[in-house]
């Protein structure tokens, strides 16, 4: 991670800013969208089978209790679980933009990163740079750079067509097994699609 590379010019990398949390969020979406599979049609027909069975399931409790007990009954958890959810987005997205850095070009974001750093180690995630700007040293820039500010060994997933990339800045692939749940659930182990953990020492 000694190799300096120059940002390409009118380019410049820096912390992120209360004001960056739309576009950044605007990057990640497409970021997801580009990394995520699409659904398939047995999880489109699944989650329709999902609803209507809640539907008619309300429909009967509705019918068989009558629609005011049931809405005094489902009124108090229901206001619970949204005062509860709102506070846990509230507090997880508040603080998230701080852990971001972004490269941009003439006041447009064009890459994103997050390091998150804990007493013995840190995680990177959410290394994104926008398509037209990939191949012009970017990602790498953004990797070394963090790199340098991260408490070490500092880890990420990624996906296994990227495993060379980070190979390339010093990463080397860990077993899974090795990693403290906590760390795994961190890196996305197990999740919704395979995913190579990676360590720089």
């Amino acid at each position: 991670m000694t190799e300096t590379r120059v940002l390409p010019p009118h380019c410049i990398l820096r912390p992120a800013r209360s004001l960056d949390r739309s576009l950044i969020r605007r990057l990640l979406n497409d970021f997801r969208q580009e990394v995520l599979p699409p659904p398939s049609t047995a999880d489109v027909l699944m989650k329709w089978v999902v609803w209507v069975f809640l539907v008619l399931g309300g429909l009967y409790l509705t019918l068989l209790i009558g629609p005011g007990t049931l809405l005094h009954l489902l009124a108090g958890p229901a206001i619970v679980l949204a005062i509860g959810v709102f506070i846990a987005l509230l507090f997880t997205w508040n603080d998230d933009w701080q852990d971001f850095w972004v490269i941009e070009h003439e006041q447009t974001i064009i890459a994103c990163a997050k390091l998150r750093r804990h007493s013995r180690y840190s995680v990177l995630h959410d290394v994104y740079v926008v398509p037209h700007w990939r191949s012009r040293g970017l990602g790498s820039y953004l990797v070394k750079h963090l790199g340098q500010q991260a408490t070490r060994p500092l880890y990420l997933s990624c996906m296994p067509n990227l495993v060379k990339f980070y190979n390339r800045l010093g990463f080397t692939p860990v077993a899974s097994a090795k990693l403290p749940p906590l760390l795994q659930y961190d890196l996305g182990i197990p999740g919704r699609f395979e995913v190579v953990p990676l360590k720089l020492p």
